[in-house]
C-alpha cells in the first residue's frame, strides 16, 4: 500500500483508488464542491485518462504512476501556466539521478531520447467564487510497457522507465518512492515560486528543456503545421522560435512535434 511520507502528510491528503475514469476529472469535481487544497488522488488504473487537446492517456493497471493534486495557489489566473512547468521540473528532478538523459519537451511532456515517458495536464476550476478557484495538476509516467507491448501507433513514440533502465529498477524509482519524490519536489518548487517569484523555477525549466534549444521542430496550431527553430523560453513560459524567414515568434499554445515537415 502506498503512503505519503510524514513530511508530506502534514500538507497533503492521499486518496488511493484502484480504478478511476480520470484523476483530473475527479479532482475538478472536488474543487467545484469547495474541497480544500492538498487532496492527492492516486489511481492504479485510469479508464478515460486525458492528455492535452482531448487526447487519451494509456494507464493500464500496474504499468504507470498516475495521480492528480488539488491546489489553490494565491495567484492570478494568468500565472496558472507556471504550475505546468513546475510539475514538469519536479517530475524530471525525481528521476534524473537514476535516468540521466531525461528531459522536458515544451510545454508539458517528459521525454527520454525522442520517446515520451510521461505527461502533465494542468486544469483550472473556477466555481465563480474566490474560495473555489483551483488548479488540478495531473501527472502520468510510464513505469513499464503495457502487457503485450505498446500499441502499433506508439511503438516509436512511447517509452517507460523499465525499458530505458533495461529492466533494472532501482529502489528510488519504485512506484511509491517515486510518487513521494515527485510530490516533495513539487511542494519545494511551489513554495519558492509563491514566496520568491518565478526566477528559480524558470532557470530550472530552461535547463530541463535544453535538448530542444537550437532544434528544428514543427509547431502545430489549429491544424496548421509550421517548421521552426527553438531558441528559448520567455519568463511567461511561452516558447521562442524562429520561422523560416528568421522572424522571432512567441508560441503560447500548440503542439510541438520533433522532426521536420
Amino acid at each position: 500500500m502506498i503512503a505519503l511520507t510524514e513530511r508530506l502528510q502534514r500538507r497533503l491528503r492521499l486518496r488511493h483508488e484502484e480504478s478511476v475514469a480520470s484523476t483530473n476529472s475527479a479532482l475538478l469535481e472536488e474543487a467545484e464542491q469547495g474541497t480544500e487544497e492538498g487532496l492527492v488522488l492516486l489511481a492504479d488504473r485510469q479508464t478515460r485518462g486525458r492528455g492535452r487537446q482531448g487526447r487519451s492517456w494509456i494507464a493500464p493497471g500496474g504499468c504507470g504512476l498516475t495521480f492528480s493534486i488539488l491546489r489553490r495557489p494565491p495567484v492570478a489566473a494568468a500565472e496558472a501556466v507556471r504550475w505546468t512547468l513546475l510539475a514538469g521540473v519536479a517530475s524530471l528532478e525525481a528521476i534524473q539521478g537514476e535516468l540521466a538523459g531525461a528531459w522536458l519537451k515544451w510545454p508539458n511532456d517528459l521525454y527520454f531520447g525522442d520517446r515520451k515517458l510521461g505527461g502533465i495536464l494542468c486544469e483550472r476550476s473556477d466555481g465563480g467564487q474566490p474560495l473555489r478557484d483551483a488548479l488540478v495538476v495531473g501527472l502520468g509516467m510510464n513505469l513499464r510497457a503495457p502487457p503485450g507491448g505498446w500499441p502499433e501507433e506508439l511503438i516509436h513514440q512511447a517509452t517507460s522507465l523499465r525499458e530505458e533502465l533495461r529492466g533494472d529498477m532501482p529502489e528510488q524509482l519504485a512506484r511509491g518512492a517515486l510518487f513521494n519524490r515527485i510530490l516533495e519536489r513539487f511542494l519545494d518548487h511551489e513554495d519558492r515560486l509563491i514566496l520568491d517569484g518565478p526566477e528559480r523555477l524558470m532557470h530550472c525549466y530552461r535547463t530541463a528543456i535544453e535538448p530542444m534549444l537550437g532544434r528544428e521542430v514543427v509547431i502545430e496550431r489549429k491544424g496548421h503545421p509550421q517548421a521552426v527553430k527553438v531558441v528559448g523560453v520567455q519568463d511567461s513560459g511561452a516558447l521562442e522560435v524562429l520561422d523560416g524567414k528568421g522572424t522571432r515568434h512567441a508560441v503560447v499554445a500548440g503542439d510541438v512535434h520533433l522532426g521536420s515537415l
